[in-house]
Order: structure tokens, then sequence, then C-alpha cells
């Protein structure tokens, strides 16, 4: 069987092609990498690509199949990882020339991956140290959408959910520390999932291990929703070795999705009157729509106004590059690190260092407020639901000056003023695809869950891709 479709395939799908003997997963990975070497240089998703190894995993996975061997989670599965995620003996650059060099181990993520015999084929774009919310840097250049190759593709996991919707793969690993995982999956029409702060343990190194506000964590991006449920699986867990975490978690068991699960939703087209675009707002409340007439549910609108849109920026700015600069200060500090380093994580890490103690403090009392604010509303109610972005993809380099005729405050962030809410309160959150926009662009929905459930996110996802069907839509540059 060859009919370059293997990235539209879910995991049961091709696990059912190789049980039955009909696809073998040397095949699929052979597909894959040739797939990746057709259309990778009109978008450059990937930036280092895994060749001889992927193809001696596959040869594995083959004999398993073969032999009929109990099988894991991943085995034959084809996935990219996001390049700040080390994997050991090959090339880790985490988006920046003063970083770039040779794993010497595997990151936590990726061992992961590889204890469940998933295939990594390569490592994606992101921009450096994941400091913004497109795909740009200078050790690659930039990461382009598929559905329009002048647009962005979000960040900071662009790359890899430029892998999914391009079917190259139908899996992609990503990570979310402001909206990383949900903005690249919103600007490119595929699923997203951030889940629980804690639920997946990642080694981190330095003088932020120990943070209690772990706003970033990996995640999966994908084509169909319950694959995003397996690649949780295979990545949550707590481990020692870890950063310091608040939920002991054991990993989670996500069996067969519910989806007829009754929820009572409370909709709110922004966050702190954030500004919206018009066509996205309108298209996130035709989907909402659509769902209330096709499954039994309570919808309410509300208006998530914990405090302004400005003011809960302000916090999440001050606090992000406070952590981002003591995380590495000689990428600043350092005169020569310094002229090779990109001017977004020079502006972050520069404004981070003049933050104040007093206004540190100021910021995780708020986070603390923030918390409160979302636990009291899901004491009302199952899930939240918004618009994940205030705008469609732009171009490169090119942010929106303005919304809806509004100058905006801050261009590298006004179009995301819907996502980091949620890293700093540590819940699940998830982005689905709607309509796509009148110039064919896509269009997010984010989905807001109670902490540590995951499991009614994944729910709703399901039942919403079972109304839109974006897993069967092609991108305009897509195998």
């Amino acid at each position: 069987m060859n009919n370059n479709n293997f990235g539209y395939l879910s995991i049961s799908e091709l696990h059912d092609l190789y049980k039955s003997k009909e696809v073998s997963p040397v095949e699929v990975i052979n597909e894959t990498l040739d797939n990746i070497s057709k259309i990778n240089e009109e978008l450059q998703a990937y930036v280092t690509v895994t060749t001889q190894y992927a193809k001696s995993k596959a040869q594995e996975a083959e004999k398993k199949f073969l032999s009929n061997e109990n099988v894991n989670l991943l085995t034959g599965i084809p996935i990219p990882i996001k390049d700040v995620e080390p994997m050991k003996d090959y090339r880790c650059t985490f988006g920046s020339l003063p970083r770039d060099g040779i794993a010497k181990e595997d990151s936590m993520v990726v061992r992961k991956i590889k204890e469940y015999d998933g295939i990594i084929v390569g490592k994606t774009n992101t921009p450096e140290y994941g400091q913004a919310g497109t795909s740009d840097n200078r050790v690659f250049g930039s990461t382009y959408n598929p559905w329009n190759k002048k647009m962005t593709s979000g960040g900071s996991s662009g790359g890899s959910a430029v892998s999914v919707s391009s079917g190259i793969t139908s899996i992609g690993q990503g990570g979310d520390g402001g909206g990383s995982i949900r903005i690249p999956a919103s600007f490119c029409g595929v699923y997203g999932i951030k889940p629980t702060q804690g639920r997946i343990s990642r080694i981190v190194e330095g003088n932020v291990r120990y943070n209690v506000v772990n706003n970033a964590t990996s995640g999966p991006i994908t084509r169909f929703v319950e694959d995003s449920a397996i690649l949780l699986n295979v990545l949550s867990g707590f481990s020692d070795e870890g950063e310091y975490i608040t939920i002991k978690n054991k990993g989670l068991n996500l069996q067969k999705l519910d989806e007829n699960k009754k929820f009572k939703i409370a909709y709110s087209p922004s966050i702190g009157n954030a500004n919206v675009d018009k066509e996205v707002a309108k298209n996130v409340l035709d989907a909402l729509k659509k769902y209330e007439k096709n499954f039994d549910c309570e919808i309410e609108e509300i208006n998530f106004y914990p405090e302004s849109s400005q003011e809960i920026y302000d916090i999440f700015f001050d606090f992000f590059c406070t952590k981002g600069y003591a995380s590495d200060p000689e990428l600043i500090d350092d005169k020569n690190n310094a002229e090779k380093v990109t001017d977004y994580l020079k502006r972050n890490w520069e404004h981070g260092k003049k933050v104040s103690g007093s206004r540190m403090f100021e910021c995780y009392n708020k986070i603390g407020y923030y918390r409160d604010y979302l636990n009291k509303l899901f004491s009302e109610y199952d899930l939240l639901i918004t618009p994940t972005m205030a705008t469609t993809a732009f171009e490169v380099n090119k942010p929106p000056s303005k919304i809806n005729g509004v100058v905006v405050n801050d261009p590298l962030w006004d179009f995301t003023p819907l996502t980091y809410y949620f890293n700093l309160t540590g819940n699940p959150a998830a982005t689905v695809p709607v309509e796509n926009s009148s110039d064919n662009l896509p269009i997010g929905l984010q989905i807001v869950g109670p902490m540590e459930n995951e499991f009614d996110v994944l729910n709703i996802s399901k039942q919403f891709q079972n109304i839109l069907n974006w897993q069967t839509k092609k991108a305009t540059i897509s195998v």
C-alpha cells in the first residue's frame, strides 16, 4: 500500500494496518521521510531529520508486528519533536545560535517516546528558547503556514504544527509556556492540548527548577483528538528527576473517550475584554451553536473578566520574562552571546532582568488570584470556551498593528491575549479548529477545564471533531 496519505491516519488506523500486514512501519517511515524532503524546503518545519535512526527503528517495529508480538502505544508511529527537547547524539539548538550543539542525553519527553516505541523522525523549528508566538530564529529562519506560505505558522511549536497540518505526520510533540501549542495549532488548523501544570515531568536545570509556577509544559499536537489522548498517556507521570511540581500524579490512563457526555459550558467571547477579530469571534460562536444543536448541553454566555486584558498581559509578561532571564542569564549578560541572540529574546530578557522583587511578589499574588477566579467559575460550570486567538495567521514578521481597526499595545503579543492566562493558572486547555476565515485561514476555539481534568477537555474536543470534521481537511501545501 502506497497512497501518500499515512500522515492522515490515526494511530489506531496505522496499528490496524500493521497488524493486518497490509502496511509495514518501514513503508510508513520511508514515506514520511520522503514527504519531509518534498515539502520541507517550502515550509521549513523540520530543522533536523533523523533518517538513519528512524529507518532502523522502523525495521525493529516491523519485526514486532510480523511476529505478532505485543506492541506499545506508539510502536511504528512517526513523530517529530520540538527542537527544545535534547535527543542524544543529535543536534539541539533551542533556536539559539549560542546554544547550538550536540545533545549528550535524552530529555524526559524523548525518553518517554522511545520507551513507548515511537519513531522520532526529526526535530522541528521553534523561536529562540520558545520566546515568541511565531517560529522564527537566527539559526534556521522562519516556519511557514501550510494554508498560505506567506503566513506564519505561529509558535513556539510551529514546526510540529506544520508537520501535522501538512500531512507529513498525524502527531507531533510541542511545548506550551504561554500558548505555544495552542497558537500554532489554531493558526494551522489542527488539534492541540496543553495539559495540567505538572502533568508531564520535565528536566529543568538551573535557577527555575523549583519554581512553583511551572507555566511551561510539553504536550501533543495531532490531527485526531484520540491521538492526543494516547500521547498524553505516554508523556504524563511524575519523576523525581523532573522540575518541582504541585501534583504528584501517577500519569494518565485515558481509555475510550465519552462522546455523549453532557456538559454545562461557560462561553466567553473574550478574556478581560481583549479585542478579538470579528470574523474569528463569529466563527467560534457559529461552531458553538452547531455543537448546541447536536449535543445535550447547557451553554451560558459570560464575561470572563478577572481584570483587564492589559493588566493580565502585564503580569504574564513580567513573570515570563523574569523566568526566562533567570533560566539562562548568560545569553544576554555575555557580550558574545548577546550579539547572536534574536531581538525578541533580548527584549524579553532585558525586561525580565529589570523586574523588581516587589513586582515579582505582586505577580505571584495575582497568579493566585487568577487561579481562585477560575476555580470559582468551575464550581458552577464544567468547562470554559473562548476563541483561541484574537486573529488568524498573519504574514511572517508582520504581526497585526490593529485588530478591528484598533491599534494594539504590543504587536508581538496582542494577537494571543486568550492563551497565557491558563499557563499562569495551570489548567488544561485545548484548541479545536472551526470553520476557516473568508481568506481560508484556520480559526481555533479554546476549551479550558478544571485542574487535572484533561479527560473532559478531550471528551468535548472529540464531540466537536465528530461534527466539524477538521481531520479530513487538507492544507493548501500538503502531501
